[in-house]
């Protein structure tokens, strides 16, 4: 008992700082689970660096920058293009309300268009619909106003947070290996249940990453087909953007199509509108909890159903990067409940 009471007060002042830890740790919390991730998709690419160069401090410099170079250039593409894009949607919205008379008079002209054809379509008053749209439209465009600054800190914290993960990045790929081997020897298991563990954190990244890659393409091309059915100028573009926009769950897309389909309301082209916002909403939307619960459950070996349903709990948990951490929390969970029950006895396991 006296050689383990060292041992008992230490672990005792351990659980005291834990709580402070995690208070200093968090604001981190986010770059450093991005960094890790980013490191488990470019460990191939590092070690081959390695071998090349035979400086291992100075290839993992190099990996970082290639690495972070390569996601900077693709949102940055996306964002001219869809800057671009949406430029060009303005500016042909505003030639089209000069010859209504200015802006006041074509959305006037405009929810007049949309009230009779949903008068006809609904059983109800005229002034009733007008009243329920504008209302709508008010506070659409208030909650737009309400969060343009939001919007302007978010776009600081985005910048700080992938400034952030680039030096995390870094250091996860030199030193992450020997923080593992640490952390596995620290566990009170066996080493082949330490093993497993780790092997399942690492599977349920490797399927998260290929779910997002995988619904990338997906909702691009559904995308993609929907707005060349639509007439859309330069459907081809508009489904990479969406596709890349993807990687944001539940807001992602609507970023793009959304006002695609605003601006067909605005141009008179109500049909066209209604067949593309259900499309998107509708095929694209799904598509999303479809592909990646087939994708992550199939190397998972997880349920599609329960893999959807804690992508969907995570990012209510989490936000953004509850996508990632709910099937990753759900994965683990299986992982250590199958340890268990092989650590029960035989007369509990036929229960």
């Amino acid at each position: 008992m006296a050689a383990r009471t060292p041992l008992i007060f230490l672990a005792i002042l351990l659980s005291l700082l834990l709580p402070n830890l995690l208070r200093i740790a968090w604001p981190f919390l986010t770059p450093l689970i991005l960094a890790s991730i980013l490191a488990i998709v470019v460990n191939p690419a590092n070690q081959w660096m390695i071998r090349r160069i035979h400086r291992p401090g100075f290839a993992t410099f190099v990996t970082t920058i290639l690495a972070t170079l390569l996601v900077g250039t693709i949102v940055a593409v996306a964002g001219f293009a869809l800057t671009r894009e949406l430029t060009a949607v303005y500016h042909e919205l505003s030639q089209h309300s000069l010859a209504e008379g200015g802006w006041p008079a074509l959305v006037a002209h405009t929810v007049d268009k949309v009230v009779a054809t949903m008068a006809i379509l609904l059983p109800l008053d005229n002034e009733a619909i007008r009243k329920e749209l504008l209302d709508g439209m008010g506070a659409a465009t208030g909650y737009v106003l309400n969060n343009l600054s939001a919007a302007a800190g978010g776009l600081t914290s985005a910048l700080i947070t992938g400034l952030l993960t680039t030096i995390f990045l870094y250091f996860v790929l030199r030193h992450g290996s020997d923080w593992i081997e640490r952390l596995v020897v620290l566990i009170p298991l066996d080493t082949r249940t330490s093993t497993s563990l780790v092997r399942t954190m690492y599977d349920s990244v490797i399927a998260n990453v290929n779910a997002v890659i995988a619904v990338m393409v997906g909702q691009g091309l559904l995308l993609g087909l929907g707005f060349w059915v639509a007439g859309v100028r330069s459907p081809a573009l508009w489904g990479t953007i969406g596709g890349l926009a993807s990687i944001v769950p539940v807001v992602g897309s609507p970023l793009v199509w959304v006002p695609v389909v605003v601006g067909f309301v605005f141009k008179g082209s109500y049909w066209t509108a209604l067949f593309l916002g259900l499309w998107c909403a509708l095929i694209v939307g799904s598509a999303d909890n479809v592909i990646r619960a087939a994708v992550v459950g199939a190397r998972d070996k997880q349920h599609p159903v329960v893999i959807a349903l804690a992508a969907i709990g995570g990012v209510y948990a989490f936000g953004v990067m509850g996508i990632l951490l709910g099937p990753l929390v759900v994965s683990l969970a299986a992982a250590l409940l199958k340890e268990i029950r092989e650590l029960l006895p035989p007369r509990w396991n036929h229960q």
